[in-house]
This record gives structure tokens, C-alpha cells and sequence, in this order.
């Protein structure tokens, strides 16, 4: 978890409360903060799918204008949420 929180504050430029509560929410799910983290090491994005039928890689496709924390906050969006990622999927990531 500090990892991702160093990498906010020192990459990001993020101050440390922005970069805690983003790091909370890539630590929800271990999952899916270890993809973050394996991001974080290598710069590539898997293709597990962390959540049935999506895979960061993906995301990543369908969004590449989406920086690494975008996509792996929207895995957890999609768990915790699927009818609302779906509609933004549908919606090409769309933002009112």
C-alpha cells in the first residue's frame, strides 16, 4: 500500500491526503492493488481479468487516454458497481 501512496505523492505530485484516499480505493479489492502494484514495476498492463470479462489491458484499450490509477480504480467500479461501469463503457467513457 505504501508503494502506490509513494508513487502518487512522488510521481503524481499528488498531496499526501489526495494521495491517501486514492490509495485507499486501489486497496479495496488485494487483487487488484497487486495489478496496480505489477503495473507500478513493470509500466504494462495485464491481461488477467481481474473482473469477469475485463482485464486492465482491456480497459486500457477501450480508454487509452486513462492513466494506470484510472483503470484500475474503474476495475474496482466495475466490482463494486457493474451497471454503472457498464453504462459508462456503453457511453465511451462519457462524462457529464
Amino acid at each position: 500500500m505504501e508503494r502506490i501512496r509513494k508513487y502518487f505523492i512522488e510521481e503524481r505530485k499528488e498531496t499526501p491526503v489526495v494521495a491517501n484516499v486514492l490509495t485507499k480505493k486501489l486497496s479495496k479489492y488485494d487483487d487488484i492493488m497487486n495489478g496496480f502494484i505489477k503495473w507500478l514495476e513493470s509500466r504494462e498492463y495485464s491481461d488477467e481479468e481481474l473482473v469477469p470479462g475485463y482485464s486492465a489491458l482491456k480497459i486500457h484499450q477501450m480508454q487509452p487516454e486513462m492513466d494506470a490509477s484510472g483503470v484500475y480504480n474503474f476495475m474496482v467500479t466495475l466490482r463494486d458497481n457493474p451497471d454503472k461501469a457498464e453504462e459508462y463503457i456503453k457511453n465511451n467513457f462519457a462524462r457529464k
